[in-house]
């Protein structure tokens, strides 16, 4: 199947005359707009948009890492190459919903997505939606959501890109992109490939004495292939068709505390995605139509070392099956209503030949939203939307949310944005159907949360922007796997937890130019407070503790600086202590993950040339050489090096 992959990717850049996503932007920098007329749409949301800048240096990377470096949300990573999750202001990895282009990229089974399996070469575009801010694009997402878009370039007929990268840890990435079509017609076509043997050095302190160990069976590859296809009956009506196949094979390796023998241990990934859109922008009533499929196959795998002793080996299928219907009225200037109708299915199917359990169920989803916003002066602006929703037969028939956006000061960009909704999210068919433990009477987790937010820009000197955000939400009926009520050997899904979140978000983003030099600055900071308010048991030592890997305080930095075809970036994030017990104990070396900060700089250079533009990057992450893990007992490694090499052309 490498072969396969290869084989494609260089038949692609070699046989095909296309068009891409210009590498120009890869070291030089163009403009990033952070002012201009504000959107009604997004009144009162809090909303994050890495822009094209950030964009373009995550090219090579996964969807995990540019959130990680760009975002406030803490992503929780099992290691380099493995499976990686999100958390929105303290909530868990199934309270973040993923959408790609209107489409659900949650497994189902799990609740969650893997972000470490989304290449942000595949994206065009991503925003962010905090909070109740999500409520807007779909409901589940207590904690926030990513959207995920790809747009066709409509400017250019023909170009052709292509990336590759070598690294540390004899890793490497290559990257194609192709586009070709004229003003009526586009076809988009991205593949690439991903691989390492992933044994890097470490410092093991999870074995008594501490030892410098090397990870071992961590190997891994991704690869992937990408197809668009755009047809614009008119400026305003355009259709889209995509297809997008991904594979993955993943060498699980042992904890650092495991101190028995090698064992064999992997995981694979089958996805292929499909959608469908119409959209209409012109005329009173503007439409969009969309339908899409996702299926998902994982084979999972683990023999002990000694006896060669099959300890699992499980597969699963999800089909999920997805469609929406959008309706959009201006009523006037000031007045604008939208409603939508999403109907999907699921059907999942989980088995393990040693265990002998398993399971086969299958949901349909419902739901309806009416959404109007106001502009109330040339000052205020409005929104209000109530969602109705119905799973497996129950019914969620009033959920609402309301917002309000004040520009405080006529003569200054000076903002102040509100919103509170209620939201709910439903358990997965693991929760539900699990053999042994899952629990088919558990209750939708229920949550109400609220934000405020102070936003300034500022045009001189320079360009800047900044906001200021304060939220607070309560999460009921949380969903949690707890030893057995009857005293068996196995865990079990309970609604047992109300969880309190609140804590505050700030970002802020500019733009400086001195004589040739042109300067980039942005950065975040986030404090989370999560509190455990109900007690499990007697025994029960998490009320008023914070959430197990949930740091308080975390932050990033960003600054570039580009003089001519020349570009140097650096990069600083902080990563605030986290428990690994929900007591809060740290008596023992294993109850605390200790903070730390990561530190990447690169240099960039470029050379232009009729029609073609070449760009060659040095990087090294972790410069600092912080010895650190994201998860209890998994290793993360120290300072290492990548070389990126590109072109583009385009006509």
């Amino acid at each position: 199947m490498r072969r396969f992959f290869y084989f494609l990717f260089w038949f692609g850049l070699i046989g095909l005359p296309a068009a891409g996503q210009s590498l120009r932007d890869t070291v030089h920098i163009r403009e990033v707009q952070v002012l201009g007329r504000r959107r009604v749409e997004e009144a009162g949301l809090t909303v994050t948009r890495p822009d094209s800048l950030a964009m373009v240096s995550g090219m090579t990377t996964d969807l995990s890492q540019l959130i990680s470096q760009y975002t406030p949300v803490f992503i929780k990573s099992y290691g380099r190459g493995s499976a990686a999750t999100a958390n929105f202001r303290g909530t868990a990895a199934s309270h973040t919903q993923v959408v790609w282009n209107g489409m659900n990229l949650n497994s189902p089974m799990r609740g969650s997505a893997d972000l470490s399996l989304l290449p942000v070469f595949f994206v065009d575009e991503a925003f962010l939606l905090h909070g109740g801010s999500s409520l807007t694009e779909g409901s589940g997402a207590l904690g926030g959501s990513i959207h995920l878009g790809n747009k066709p370039d409509w400017t250019t007929r023909k170009a052709v890109a292509a990336v590759a990268e070598r690294g540390s840890f004899n890793s490497g990435k290559y990257l194609g992109r192709w586009q070709l079509g004229g003003s009526r017609f586009k076809s988009v076509s991205r593949i690439y490939y991903e691989d390492s043997d992933n044994h890097f050095p470490f410092y093991n302190v999870g074995v008594i004495p501490y030892r410098h160990d090397t990870l071992e069976n961590a190997g891994y590859y991704k690869a992937g292939i990408l197809q668009e296809f755009y047809f614009r009956f008119s400026e305003e009506k355009i259709s889209a068709l995509r297809g997008w196949y991904q594979q993955s094979h993943r060498n699980l390796p042992q904890l650092m505390s495991y101190e028995g023998s090698d064992r064999e241990e992997y995981q694979n990934d089958d996805h292929f995605r499909a959608q469908f859109e119409l959209k209409n922008y012109g005329g009173p009533v503007q439409y969009q139509f969309f339908s899409g499929a996702n299926f998902t196959r994982l084979h999972y795998f683990r023999q002990s070392p000694d006896l060669k002793f099959v300890n699992d080996d499980s597969n699963s299928r999800e089909n999920s099956f997805s469609n929406r219907l959008k309706l959009q009225r201006k009523f006037s200037s000031k007045i604008m209503a939208t409603a939508s109708l999403d109907v999907n299915y699921h059907q999942v199917e989980v088995t393990s030949r040693v265990r002998e359990t398993g399971y086969d169920a299958s949901r349909l989803e419902t739901g309806l939203l009416l959404n109007v916003q106001m502009k109330a002066g040339e000052r205020l602006a409005l929104f209000a939307l109530s969602r109705a929703e119905s799973y497996d037969s129950r019914l969620i028939p009033f959920i609402p949310a309301v917002g309000a956006e004040w520009q405080v000061f006529p003569a200054l960009s000076l903002f102040l944005k509100t919103n509170l909704s209620r939201n709910y999210h439903k358990p997965s068919l693991n929760d539900l159907y699990w053999l042994p433990g899952g629990n088919p009477d558990l209750l939708p987790e229920d949550g109400i949360s609220a934000d405020w937010a102070l936003t300034h820009e500022s045009k001189t000197p320079g360009t800047w922007k900044q906001e200021l955000s304060f939220f607070i939400s309560k999460i009921n009926n949380w969903i949690i796997w707890q030893p057995a009520s009857n005293g068996a050997y196995y865990w079990e899904a309970a609604n047992v937890k109300e969880v309190l979140s609140r804590g505050l978000e700030y970002r802020f983003s500019g733009k400086a130019a001195w004589q040739k030099w042109v300067f980039h600055f942005s950065g975040n900071y986030a404090y989370t407070r999560t509190t455990n308010q109900h007690a499990v048991s007697s025994v029960d030592q998490s009320r008023g503790r914070q959430l197990i890997y949930i740091p308080k305080h975390s932050g990033n930095l960003h600054l570039t600086a580009a003089f001519q075809r020349w570009s140097l970036q650096y990069d600083l994030g902080y990563t605030g202590r986290r428990y690994t017990q929900s007591s809060n104990e740290w008596t023992h070396f294993e109850s605390v993950l200790n903070p730390f900060w990561l530190s990447t700089a690169s240099l960039q250079k470029q050379w232009e040339f009729p029609a073609l533009t070449v760009s060659a990057k040095v990087m090294a992450d972790n410069l600092l050489g912080a010895d650190y893990q994201r998860i209890l007992w998994r290793p993360m490694p120290g300072r290492n090096y990548l070389f990126t090499l590109g072109f583009s052309w385009k006509k």
